[in-house]
């Protein structure tokens, strides 16, 4: 699989543009910012160090869903996952676009809702990534545009994982928290309650959680104090993030901005519009960001 890569000053940027437009490589300083990918030629997408959720965030409930009088049903995309997951543009190769930009790369991904694709997603969408370097930042655009002669609606987010989570400290902060069933699909929101409240700096607690926050405020940093290093996950336009922390022996943390929570394409959000997905008209487009700022700190 052919590595495209980027660097700016002590920033190094590697991609996988045939798999799923994987982050295989983030390096700053010779620091591991992101997970990297192992060099195996099994190995998949999400043990890479992030990829971009498109056409959708996370679960929809057993692939099924309602939209406009017609009732949709989707493929279940991870093994023997009960739900369809995380959209198609993981699964999917993408085309480097090419640019004489040496800070920059963009990908793009087409897809065109015909044969079994449409198992994947009901409606036709052009997505592109576009990545941009600085000498210690990484800046994602993700978008999503629609090619239907008609609204449709979509979510968009990221799934960066960062590695090394047991010299790891987080700090995360949002208004609360969606509580998930025994079949992790969302039952209510709630307030976050005191062992998942990471507003001050803690370690992250192995096998805890794997929830979206709503009404995240937008920012939230890990670090590495044995470096004396960290990095700031920002994004202006995610309303929401997922914070997930897996059993210890999987040894990373992520932290996901997205546009909507879990499951809003049959639950609505609760009656919210805003924890809900977008409308995009014919010929529209929905976008969203996400800034990775790295700096050593005292």
């Amino acid at each position: 699989m052919e590595r495209f890569c980027r660097s700016v000053g002590p920033l190094s940027l590697e991609l996988i543009p045939e798999l799923g437009g994987v982050i295989s490589k983030l390096i700053w300083n010779e620091q591991s910012i992101l997970r990297s990918l192992p060099d195996d030629p099994t190995v998949t997408v999400n043990q890479g160090g992030g990829f971009v959720l498109v056409p959708y965030s996370n679960r929809i409930a057993e692939g099924q869903f309602h939209f406009a009088d017609r009732d949709y049903t989707l493929q279940r995309n991870f093994a023997n996952h009960p739900h369809s997951i995380h959209g198609n543009g993981w699964q999917r190769p993408w085309q480097v676009k090419k640019s004489t930009d040496k800070n920059r790369i963009t990908l793009t991904l087409y897809h065109d809702a015909q044969g079994q694709s449409v198992k994947q997603w009901p409606w036709p969408y052009r997505a592109t990534q576009c990545f941009t370097l600085k000498d210690n930042a990484l800046h994602i655009r993700l978008t999503y545009h629609n090619l239907a002669n008609h609204s449709v609606i979509a979510g968009l987010g990221f799934h960066p994982y960062f590695p090394n989570a047991k010299q790891a400290e987080i700090q995360f902060e949002a208004e609360g928290v969606i509580i998930n069933g025994d079949d992790a699909l969302p039952t209510r929101c709630a307030p976050i309650p005191g062992y998942w409240d990471y507003r001050n700096w803690r370690k992250p607690e192995p096998a805890t959680i794997d929830n979206c926050f709503y009404n995240w405020n937008g920012s939230s940093r890990v670090r590495w104090p044995d470096k004396k290093l960290m990095v700031t996950i920002s994004s202006p336009d995610a309303p929401h993030a997922v914070l997930f922390i897996p059993p210890a022996d999987r040894d990373f943390i992520a932290i996901e901005p997205v546009s909507h929570i879990n499951n809003a394409i049959n639950n609505l959000g609760f009656g919210d519009p805003a924890l809900t997905m977008t409308t995009v008209p014919a010929n529209g487009q929905c976008q969203l960001t996400m800034l990775l700022e790295i700096s050593h700190y005292v």
